[in-house]
């Protein structure tokens, strides 16, 4: 599954807290259950990616 390259890291958190809430509360019917497993990966995926990306910034901004 694509994630649009310039989605925004809360709004992507919010999707993923989303996804989790309907797993838990068994609200995801087993048909779409390996498509929302899919979204609920590529949106960690993204997320991990941004939080590594704004590290190194900050690295660079902060190292002498």
């Amino acid at each position: 599954m694509k994630i649009e390259k310039d989605l925004k890291y809360e709004v992507a958190l919010e999707r993923l807290q989303e996804i989790v809430n309907l797993l838990e509360r068994k609200e995801i019917k087993i048909d779409n259950l390996a498509e929302k497993v899919k979204e609920a990966k590529a949106l960690v995926d993204y997320c991990r990616e941004k939080l590594e990306k704004t590290e190194e910034e900050i690295n660079k901004i902060i190292e002498p």
